[in-house]
């Protein structure tokens, strides 16, 4: 059993960062009475414990955007905010991008 099963699944993929077929950042999203459910799966990283499974949060003022070349995405009301390396990319392959879920199962260690 992995952290947040019932969130981390391919019908919950928005969109990636990084290179399709290198270990891409793959997003997830859920949308449900207002409220935004949203986490990540980091497949590389130059620090090992920011690698699986990210925290999975809920808000309804959660954005999400490319600003300056770079994939943005913040929520005010649990004062999160994240900017990640590269641009953020739609759903192409969700067979692709699927993978990552069996891949990562855990949270992410420095969020344990």
């Amino acid at each position: 059993m992995g952290y947040r099963d019932d969130f981390y699944i391919p019908g919950n993929i928005v969109g990636y960062t990084g290179s399709l077929n290198l270990n891409p950042t793959v997003y997830f999203e859920s949308r449900l009475n207002g409220d935004i459910t949203f986490g990540r799966i980091t497949q590389d990283h130059d620090d090992p414990s920011n690698i699986g499974r990210g925290l999975v949060r809920t808000a309804r003022d959660y954005q999400s955007y490319n600003r300056h070349g770079k994939h943005k995405e913040h929520a005010h009301s649990i004062n999160f905010k994240h900017t990640s390396r590269s641009l953020f990319k739609p759903r192409v392959n969700s067979d692709t991008l699927s993978r990552a879920i069996a891949r990562f199962p855990n949270l992410k260690p420095k969020n344990q």
